[in-house]
C-alpha cells in the first residue's frame, strides 16, 4: 500500500521549518531569513497572548538542513561573535554607568583608591610603606568620606584605613563622618566601618560616636542591620551612665532629645508623679515588643530593658510576656540581665511556661551549663521546678552523659556543684543565694526545698561517684575538681572513692600541668589548699581518707612528701584530724625518716617536729 504524504494545513505565508534561537548585539537589524524572522534586543513577554509551537517532524525533508553541530551566529552571515568585543562593549557600558551616578571626581579617585587599598592590607607589605600608603590614600579621599562611606566598594576602603592607618588619619576619618553615622549603622555595607571605628579608635571617639546615636536607639535595635552594632557599642564600650541612657530611650519619647541621670530603673521614671506609670509602661512594651517581632532578642541592651519592664509590669502583661519569652529562653541566657529575667520566667511562669523553657533548654545543656551566664538559668530551673522527674529527665540524665566534658569547664563545675551541695557559701555568691531565695518566695513552687534537692542529688551522685572510683586521676588534676570532690565527700563519705583517691595521692610522680608546665602536684599551692580540706573531713567522717593513705603510702613518697614544706603540712593535718590508731601509724612512719626532717628548716618541718616529739 503506497503511503499517503501529509498534506500542510499551513497557509503559504507561515514559515515551514523550526524556529532557531540566535543571539545578536543591538545593532544588528530586524532580518527575514528562511521565513523566520530574526528580530535583536530583549524577548517581550506580552500577558494574554500565547503560542503555539510546530512540532519538528524528523521525516520532513525540508527541515534537514537544520544541523545540530551548526555553532550559534551573532549575525545571519554564519559568522561566530568576538567574545573580547562584547566584552569590551559591556565594560564600558558599565563604565558609563558609573560615571552617570557618581560624581566624576569620586569616579577619577576610585580606582587609585581601590589599588593602594588592595597593597595595604598585603601580609608582606612592609611597616614603612605601609604608613605611606596611608597617608597617600588619606590625601587622595579626604573631604569625600561622606559621600563614599555607603558605598560598597569604597567603603573598604575606608574600613582598611581605620584598621591600618595612625590615629591622627582615623581621628580625622571619623570627625568627618561622625554627622552620618546613623545612616551608616543602617547602611549593608557601612555599618562594617562604624565596627571598625568602634574597635581601633580611641575612648574619645568610642563616645562620641555613641552620643551620636542617641535619639535613634529604639529604631537602630529594631533595625537588622544595625542591631548587632548597637549591641556591640552597648556591650563593650560603652560606659555605665551611657548604657542608663540608651535604655531611657525605650521608657517614652520624653527621653529621645534629654536624658536624666537620676534615672537608673524604670521604676524611677514615674516615682515623682505615679500618673504616668501606665503611660510609660505601654509605651516601653511597645519598644519592646517591636524588637521581639524582628527576632533581634540575642540583645543585651534589650535584655536590661525586659528585666526592668518584667519587674514592674502588671501581673496580666507579665504573664503575657512570659509566655512569649518561653521560647526565647536560651538566648536570654547569654547576658546577666537577660538571664535574671530568664530566672523571673521560671519562677513565675505557669506550668504550661516551665514545660515549654524544659523543652527548649533540652537542646542545649551542654553548652548552658559551660556558660558564664547561662549556667544561672539550669540553677534556677534546679532550684524552684517542683515536677524533678521531668528535670531528672531532661536536664540531669544530659549532665550525667557529659559529666566529664562538664567537669572539664569552670562554670560547669558550679552547675554540678549546685547539684551536689546548693547555696554552698564556699562556691556562690552570696548576692546570687539571695536573688534565687526572693526570686523563690515570688514564685509558683510549692514543693519542699529539700525534698527537692535530695530528689536531684539522686541522679547525680551515683554516677559522679562510679566515674571518680574508675578514672580519680581525671578528678584530681586541678583544684576546681578537687573542689567538687570536697563538696561530694562532705555530703556523703564513700570509702571506694577515699581508695581510689588515696591511690592517686600516694604516687611519688603525681604530676598536674600548670601554665604549660609540670608541677609536682604535693606541691601546687591549689591542690594543698583542697587536700587539707579533705584532711580535715576526717574528723566527722565515717570513713577516712588518713587511713587510706596510710595504707597505700610507700617509702618513695614518704621522703618526697618529708622533704617539702607543703608536703608537711599535709601530713600534720592527717595527723590532726584522725583517731590516735590511724595517728601513731603516721607517727611511726614519719620517725623512721626523722634525718630527712632535721636537714629541712621549713615551717612546715618544725611543726611536724613537734607533733612527732609530744
Amino acid at each position: 500500500m503506497q503511503k499517503t504524504k501529509r498534506i500542510s494545513t499551513e497557509t503559504d505565508g507561515s514559515p515551514s521549518i523550526k524556529k532557531k534561537v540566535t543571539f545578536h548585539s543591538p545593532q544588528i537589524e530586524n532580518k527575514k531569513k528562511g521565513g523566520v524572522n530574526v528580530k535583536s534586543g530583549k524577548i517581550n513577554f506580552d500577558k494574554g497572548k500565547t503560542k503555539t509551537f510546530k512540532k519538528f517532524n524528523k521525516n520532513d525533508t525540508k527541515d534537514r538542513n537544520i544541523s545540530k553541530k551548526k555553532p550559534l551566529t551573532s549575525q545571519g552571515n554564519g559568522e561566530k561573535p568576538k567574545w573580547s568585543e562584547m566584552k569590551k562593549e559591556k565594560k564600558n557600558l558599565r563604565t558609563e554607568r558609573r560615571k552617570a551616578k557618581a560624581t566624576a571626581q569620586i569616579f577619577e579617585i576610585s580606582h587609585k583608591a581601590k589599588l593602594l587599598a588592595a597593597q595595604i592590607q598585603r601580609k608582606v607589605v612592609k611597616p614603612d610603606f605601609r604608613t605611606k600608603a596611608c597617608k597617600e590614600l588619606h590625601s587622595l579621599i579626604k573631604g569625600q568620606y561622606k559621600s563614599i562611606a555607603l558605598t560598597h566598594d569604597l567603603s573598604r576602603v575606608i574600613q582598611v584605613l581605620l584598621k591600618y592607618s595612625a590615629e591622627d588619619i582615623r581621628n580625622e576619618i571619623t570627625e568627618e563622618l561622625l554627622d552620618i553615622m546613623v545612616p551608616m549603622m543602617r547602611s549593608k555595607y557601612a555599618t562594617h566601618s562604624v565596627k571598625r571605628i568602634l574597635k581601633y579608635g580611641t575612648d574619645y571617639i568610642r563616645h562620641e560616636v555613641i552620643k551620636k546615636l542617641f535619639g535613634h536607639i529604639v529604631s537602630l535595635a529594631s533595625h537588622t542591620i544595625s542591631a548587632p552594632v548597637l549591641d556591640y557599642a552597648y556591650g563593650e564600650f560603652a560606659s555605665n551612665k551611657e548604657k542608663r541612657h540608651m535604655q531611657q530611650e525605650f521608657y517614652g519619647d520624653m527621653y529621645k532629645n534629654s536624658k536624666d541621670d537620676k534615672v537608673k530603673t524604670l521604676s524611677d521614671t514615674y516615682k515623682d508623679s505615679p500618673e504616668m506609670k501606665s503611660a510609660i509602661l505601654q509605651s516601653c512594651k511597645a519598644n519592646i515588643q517591636k524588637i521581639l517581632d524582628k527576632n533581634l532578642h540575642d540583645s543585651e541592651l534589650l535584655h536590661s530593658v525586659l528585666y526592668d519592664y518584667i519587674r514592674e509590669c502588671s501581673s496580666e502583661d507579665r504573664v503575657e510576656l512570659i509566655s512569649t519569652l518561653s521560647s526565647l529562653i536560651v538566648p536570654l541566657s547569654n547576658s546577666l540581665p537577660g538571664v535574671n529575667a530568664a530566672s523571673m520566667c521560671v519562677w513565675q511562669g505557669t506550668n504550661k511556661d516551665k514545660k515549654t523553657i524544659l523543652k527548649v533548654v533540652k537542646e542545649h545543656v551542654v553548652p548552658l551549663s559551660k556558660h558564664k551566664t547561662g549556667h544561672r538559668l539550669l540553677i534556677a530551673i534546679f532550684d524552684s521546678v517542683d515536677d524533678t522527674v521531668l528535670v531528672k529527665k531532661v536536664i540531669v540524665s544530659t549532665i550525667v552523659d557529659n559529666i566529664k566534658d562538664i567537669a572539664n569547664d569552670h562554670w560547669g563545675i558550679l552547675t554540678l556543684r549546685w547539684l551536689i551541695k546548693p547555696k554552698d557559701p564556699t562556691a556562690f555568691h552570696p548576692s546570687f543565694i539571695n536573688f534565687l531565695e526572693e526570686g523563690l518566695k515570688s514564685g509558683t513552687s510549692k514543693k519542699d526545698a529539700d525534698l527537692r534537692v535530695s530528689e536531684l542529688r539522686e541522679a547525680i551522685l551515683p554516677a559522679l561517684k562510679t566515674d571518680i572510683e574508675s578514672d580519680a586521676v581525671f578528678w584530681l588534676d586541678s583544684k576546681i575538681k578537687l573542689l567538687l570532690l570536697v563538696a561530694l565527700l562532705s555530703v556523703e563519705s564513700s570509702k571506694p572513692i577515699l581508695e581510689a583517691l588515696a591511690k592517686v595521692i600516694c604516687r611519688s610522680e603525681w604530676i598536674i600541668k600548670e601554665n604549660d608546665k609540670e608541677v609536682l602536684a604535693i606541691e601546687d599551692a591549689g591542690i594543698h589548699m583542697c587536700l587539707k580540706k579533705l584532711a580535715i573531713l576526717d574528723k566527722t567522717a565515717s570513713d577516712s581518707l588518713g587511713e587510706a593513705i596510710c595504707d597505700n603510702i610507700d617509702d618513695e613518697t614518704l621522703k618526697v612528701w618529708l622533704s617539702s614544706n607543703r608536703g608537711c603540712f599535709f601530713i600534720l593535718k592527717l595527723i590532726e584530724n584522725n583517731n590516735d590508731k590511724i595517728a601513731s601509724k603516721f607517727i611511726k612512719k614519719v620517725k623512721k625518716y626523722g634525718n630527712i626532717l632535721k636537714q629541712q628548716s621549713s615551717e612546715g618541718t618544725k611543726l611536724l617536729l613537734q607533733c612527732i616529739k609530744k
